[in-house]
């Protein structure tokens, strides 16, 4: 599972990652209020070919299927939704409407696959569901994690589960038809720093990381066994894990200013 390259452009902790899906580009998000995009195909470019500067600390984005559209969530309640149909000029737009909005700082976005719907989550300890096209609060899960704070929300390929981390060091996966908890995975520590869960890029484990060794934790979707422990190499906290939608790769994000990018040549092995 070797690290392929280590991209350096933020002034600050990164907090956030997302593939482009047509392009080789990593968009990255960072405490710096900055959003860069990195061409990672350029062998010597360890640095971001263009970037947008916001007004607050970037928490979070979340890329829409087309790549023509990008979701930011910063300190502020309000997220953002940024059109990227040109990267020479990118417009910015935000919610003309009080109603259904968060009450604290946007922890995490993600679209559906299909970009027909998209979810948030927040330090007001909800999820919301957004229709994708009208950006209208479609639900909301009001105490997903016992009231504790969620940290991210990430969609199945088919759009019918999702996947939420909380403060309460647990990751749960959802029935977005009935919005009842399936399962529940457990045995790393997430209760100081803000971090992410996801499926893994064939959806047979469940992916997140531990606070107190900084490595990555890998658990069996279906029955929640905890099956392996990845060594990250970051020194500090991984605040984003992201898998490419094209190759059998993923990359991390941490604290250390680091972004790693992972080749998988097969799934997490089971512990002996």
């Amino acid at each position: 599972r070797p690290v392929i390259k280590t991209l350096y452009d933020h002034m600050e902790p990164l907090n956030d990652l997302e593939f482009h899906p047509r392009s080789p580009i990593l968009v990255s998000a960072s405490r710096d209020d900055t959003i860069k995009f990195f061409d990672f195909t350029k062998y010597n470019s360890k640095r971001a070919f263009t970037f947008l500067k916001e007004t607050h600390n970037v928490r979070t984005i979340g890329m829409h299927p087309s790549g023509e559209y990008l979701l930011a969530g910063t300190e502020h309640h309000m997220i953002r939704l940024y059109d990227l149909t040109s990267l020479q000029r990118i417009k910015c737009y935000t919610s003309s409407t009080g109603q259904n909005l968060h009450y604290g700082s946007i922890n995490h976005v993600r679209y559906t696959p299909d970009g027909s719907m998209y979810a948030s989550c927040s330090k007001d300890g909800q999820i919301k569901i957004w229709d994708g096209v009208s950006s209208q609060c479609v639900n909301t899960i009001s105490k997903p994690h016992a009231g504790f704070e969620v940290w991210s929300v990430s969609w199945s390929r088919n759009g019918k589960y999702l996947l939420s981390n909380g403060k309460d060091s647990t990751v749960r996966l959802w029935d977005c038809a009935t919005w009842k908890m399936l399962q529940q995975y457990t045995g790393h520590t997430q209760q100081k720093s803000r971090t992410q869960a996801m499926f893994s890029y064939n959806e047979e484990h469940v992916m997140s990381s531990d606070e107190r060794s900084h490595n990555i934790f890998a658990w069996d979707t279906r029955t929640a066994a905890h099956v392996a422990t990845l060594q990250s190499g970051h020194s500090q906290n991984i605040r984003s894990l992201t898998f490419s939608p094209a190759d059998v790769a993923f990359a991390s994000c941490s604290d250390d200013f680091r972004v790693k990018i992972w080749a998988l040549d097969k799934a997490p092995q089971k512990q002996q």
